[in-house]
C-alpha cells in the first residue's frame, strides 16, 4: 500500500511534481554520498505530506507553485515549520515506513533545519539537508520552462549555499553536472517516467492488515478533511461496510481496506465544489463523479486484491445509471453491492452544506427509497435495515480511527502554541 500513498502524492497538481524532484534528486545526492538512496527517495517524496493536510486555513486547493516558492523556505527562526512537524507525526504513524526507514520521520521534521541546528556526523540530519537542497532545485525547475544548464543551477545555488553543508552543497553540484539528472527533473515536469521512477524503489513487501489501516487513516483523513462535511466520510464507511459483511460471515477486513480507500481520488477535487451550498451545476457534478475515475487509478496495481472492484465500483447502480463504467447488476458481484449500499447510506447520514445530517432511520429511509427506484440492491439494504431497527448503536461507533484522532489532537496542539 506504500505505491497508494505514493500514487495519491503524484495526482495532487504541481504538488506531485514537487514531491517527486524532491524524491529522485535526494536518491542521486544519497548514492553520491553513500548513503541509503531508497530512505532519501521516500523522505524526498513525503517531505511535505503534513502541507497536504488541511492545518492553519492551508488546505490542498492552495498549494500551487506560487505557495512551494514562497511559503515554503527555511528560516532563521526556528528549525521546524508547523507543516514538517505534521509531516513528521504522520509519518511516524505509519509503522510500515518507520519500520524501513527508522530515521525518516526526523529528517523530514528538520528539513527545513540551517546547518547551525544540524550535526553534520548525524545520517538523518544529513539526510535533511539534503531534502532541503532537492527542494532548491526542484524550485527552480518548476519556474524555469526552458532546460536549464549546470552554470544555470549553479549560480542561483551560490547564493544560498550557506543554508547547506559543505559536502552536501558539493554533493549537490556533482550530481547537478549529470545530463541524466537535470533531464530527468524537466521530464518529471513534462510527466514522463514518473512510474518508472516510483516502480524503481517499489517496496516488495506487501502491507499486512494493520499497516494498510494506519495508511488508509493517515491518506483518507488528509482527503476527508477537506471538507467538514466528509471529515469521516471514508471511516463510516469502512465501519458500516465491514458490519453489514460481518452479519453474513465474509470477510469483514476487505470491506473495512474497501471503505477506507474508496474515496481516495477526491484528492483531486476542489473544496468549492465539496462544500457547495445548493445543487451543483452540470460541469461541477462532472468533476465531482471524476473522483471514482482518480481512485481506479491510484489503486490499481491492487487490481488483484478482492477488496478493489468494491472500491471502484462504489458509484455504480444495479439499474445502469451509475458511474464511470455504467454496469448493470447482472455484471457487479454482492461484494459491490455492499460498498454501494454502505456509501449511499453514510452519505446521507452525514450532514452536507445544503442540509444536516440525518439519524440511522432517516438514512435508511433513503437506501429503502433508492431500492424501490432500482438503483440499489436490496440484499445488501435488507442486512443494513436488520442493523438499524435491531439495535445496532450506530451513535456508539468510534468514526474516527484514533490515528486520525491523534492527528486532529497535534493540530490542535499547534493552533493552541500560536494563540
Amino acid at each position: 500500500m506504500i505505491d497508494v500513498l505514493l500514487n495519491t502524492v503524484m495526482f495532487v497538481p504541481k504538488f506531485g511534481v514537487h514531491s517527486l524532484q524532491v524524491g529522485f534528486f535526494s536518491s542521486r545526492m544519497a548514492r553520491f554520498l553513500g548513503l541509503d538512496a531508497a530512505e532519501a527517495f521516500y523522505s524526498g517524496i513525503l517531505h511535505d505530506i503534513g502541507v497536504m493536510t488541511p492545518h492553519k486555513g492551508i488546505a490542498l486547493d492552495d498549494i500551487d507553485n506560487q505557495f512551494l516558492i514562497n511559503q515554503d523556505v527555511p528560516t532563521y527562526e526556528s528549525p521546524i515549520k508547523d507543516h514538517t512537524l505534521i509531516s513528521s507525526f504522520e509519518i511516524s504513524k505509519m509503522s510500515k515506513l518507520s519500520r524501513e526507514f527508522p530515521d525518516m520521520s526526523s529528517s523530514v521534521l528538520l528539513h527545513h533545519a540551517l546547518p547551525q541546528y544540524l550535526d553534520p556526523s548525524q545520517a538523518k540530519d544529513v539526510l535533511a539537508n539534503i531534502i532541503s537542497v532537492s527542494e532548491e532545485i526542484s524550485k527552480y525547475v518548476i519556474v524555469n520552462d526552458e532546460e536549464m544548464s549546470f552554470d544555470d543551477f549553479k549560480i542561483p545555488l551560490s547564493v544560498i549555499s550557506n543554508r547547506y553543508f559543505d559536502f552536501v552543497y558539493e554533493a549537490a553540484l556533482n550530481v547537478l553536472k549529470e545530463d541524466y539528472t537535470r533531464w530527468m527533473l524537466y521530464d518529471i515536469k513534462s510527466g514522463y517516467n514518473r512510474e518508472r521512477l516510483i516502480s524503481d524503489f517499489a517496496f516488495d513487501e506487501k502491507c499486512n492488515f494493520e499497516e494498510t489501516i494506519e495508511i488508509g487513516a493517515v491518506l483518507s483523513y488528509i482527503i476527508d478533511s477537506k471538507s467538514q462535511f466528509t471529515r469521516e466520510h471514508s471511516w463510516r464507511v469502512a465501519k458500516v461496510a465491514s458490519a453489514i459483511a460481518k452479519e453474513i460471515m465474509l470477510n469483514d477486513e476487505e470491506f473495512f481496506i474497501a471503505g477506507l480507500f474508496h474515496d481516495i481520488g477526491k484528492v483531486t477535487t476542489p473544496i468549492q465544489v465539496l462544500e457547495k451550498k445548493g445543487k451543483l451545476e452540470q460541469w461541477e457534478m462532472d468533476i465531482m463523479k471524476k473522483h471514482v475515475y482518480y481512485s481506479f487509478f491510484i489503486l490499481l496495481e491492487h487490481k488483484d486484491e478482492p477488496w478493489f472492484l468494491p472500491a471502484v465500483r462504489h458509484q455504480e447502480r444495479i439499474d445502469g445509471s451509475g458511474y464511470p463504467w455504467r454496469l448493470t447488476g447482472d455484471v457487479m458481484t454482492f461484494k459491490d453491492k455492499i460498498l454501494q449500499v454502505a456509501d449511499y447510506f453514510v452519505a446521507v447520514l452525514e450532514p452536507r452544506p445544503y442540509r444536516g445530517q440525518n439519524s440511522p432511520e432517516k438514512a435508511y429511509e433513503e437506501v429503502e427509497r433508492a431500492v424501490k427506484n432500482g438503483s440499489l440492491d436490496k440484499g445488501p439494504a435488507n442486512i443494513l435495515r436488520d442493523l438499524v431497527l435491531g439495535g445496532y448503536d450506530f451513535n456508539s461507533i468510534n468514526f474516527m480511527s484514533h490515528i486520525q484522532a491523534e492527528i486532529v489532537d497535534f493540530e490542535r496542539s499547534l493552533n493552541e502554541k500560536e494563540s
